[in-house]
């Protein structure tokens, strides 16, 4: 895949620049003409073909942000210093869509002419139809494309987005002009990121923030309801796009900890020095654990056992008690040495890691009681499982970014 990657160049953003105003003739004529309602009655009419249906329906999904991300994620994980403009260009996008929408409310195709008018395949939608949301969030991809990586992929991923625009009038949602002007936004809202971005630098915060957002994905995605779920493929689709933001995920977190781990191995003394230091910090985190796990066991028994809470409230609660309890001693021993930051600041950031450490903790524990009838009836042994699924991950990240006493970037002076 390396050889699709590219840099964004004065050549690149020319061409985005050239495609963003090739759709403004578009948005105007359709604004002022009947061609609007003329081509969507022919469009829409495509979606009452059922063979073809559950096509529309998969290229309409991707305009979905938690489809689209994992598929970023494929594209962009190769790249972490483009991590940053992605992020930006999400965020405007989101910006510029949503507040569109506010300021231009108006009527969707089954608000103006009646459901019996239409060819509906999805949830029926009446209100808040320009600029369309979803031809937005795949074109803000087609923008990062354009500026990023090389020629080949480019018009591939253009084709998808072309059509996965058009298929919002063949499933009903949306009017001609709204996939015209969405798709404008989305192509503003990339070069509006890449600006951004290139006033920082992408470094370990950007990383961090690309990682928690591929996990937002994994969690979400498997229960995820946009009104597609009657149709089986997208239920699987989504399963399918959770595992690979996992897989992702996964992976950039394991090249952010070897890159920050070459970082440390520069500073000065010795490779054994260093490794002894880390093997020490390591026993430490582990004593404190341990201290943690007696905590949450006896919070989890209080409340379960004592106090008749349902064993999965009781084991969430008892998990922040815990958590918390950690977060102390690990300030005042573990990274003793470490200069202090703001209590309350620090706190928040290691509650934020445990946010994400906490999936493959409860979620052990929640697979394990609910489909192993041996864990069932031995609650605590799942619970211990689960303390050992976060352990490793809690540690990574609290030496690289709750306790790190600086600002741990990839580039040395890096901001995000």
């Amino acid at each position: 895949m390396s050889d699709l990657l590219g840099v964004g160049s004065g050549r690149s953003r020319s061409t985005i620049y050239k495609a963003s105003c090739f759709l403004l003739p578009f948005v105007a004529v359709f604004s002022v003409t009947p061609l609007n309602h003329s081509v969507f009655y022919h469009i829409n009419e495509w979606g009452s073909e059922s063979p073809t249906a559950i096509f529309w329906v998969l290229l309409t999904n991707l305009g979905d942000g938690f489809f689209l991300f994992p598929l970023a994620m494929l594209l962009f994980y190769k790249m972490p210093d483009k991590q940053l403009a992605i992020i930006f260009t999400m965020l405007v996008g989101d910006l510029l869509l949503s507040g569109g929408k506010a300021l231009l409310s108006s009527l969707r195709p089954v608000g103006e002419l009646g459901l019996e008018a239409v060819n509906v395949l999805g949830p029926v939608l009446k209100t808040d139809t320009m600029p369309s949301g979803h031809s937005g969030t795949v074109f803000l991809l087609v923008g990062l494309a354009f500026l990023y990586l090389k020629s080949r992929i480019q018009y591939l991923i253009l084709l998808v987005a072309a059509f996965s625009a058009l298929s919002r009038v063949v499933v009903g949602a949306h009017w001609p002009f709204d996939i015209f002007l969405g798709a404008w936004v989305g192509i503003l809202a990339a070069v509006i990121g890449d600006f951004l971005a290139s006033k920082l630098k992408s470094g370990f915060k950007s990383r961090v923030v690309f990682i928690l957002l591929g996990l937002l994905c994994v969690v979400v995605l498997p229960l995820y309801d946009n009104g597609f779920r009657s149709y089986k493929v997208i239920m699987y689709l989504q399963f399918v796009l959770a595992l690979l933001a996992l897989v992702l995920s996964v992976h950039c977190l394991r090249s952010l900890y070897q890159d920050e781990l070459a970082v440390r191995m520069k500073q000065s003394g010795t490779l054994f020095n260093k490794l002894f230091l880390l093997g020490q910090r390591l026993t430490k985190f582990g004593m404190v654990g341990a201290s943690g796990f007696l905590v949450d066991m006896s919070v989890y028994t209080l409340l379960g056992q004592w106090l008749g809470v349902p064993h999965l409230m009781a084991r969430g609660g008892s998990y922040w008690v815990a958590a918390s309890w950690n977060w102390f001693w690990n300030r005042n021993f573990t990274y003793s040495h470490v200069p202090k930051e703001k209590k309350l600041k620090q706190w928040s950031k290691y509650l934020a890691m445990c946010v994400v450490s906490f999936i493959p903790n409860w979620g052990t524990y929640y697979l394990l009681t609910s489909f192993v009838p041996f864990f069932l009836e031995y609650k605590q042994l799942a619970l211990v499982s689960g303390v050992l699924a976060g352990m490793l991950f809690n540690f990574t990240i609290a030496t690289v970014f709750v306790f790190a006493g600086r600002k741990s970037n990839v580039a040395k002076g890096a901001n995000l």
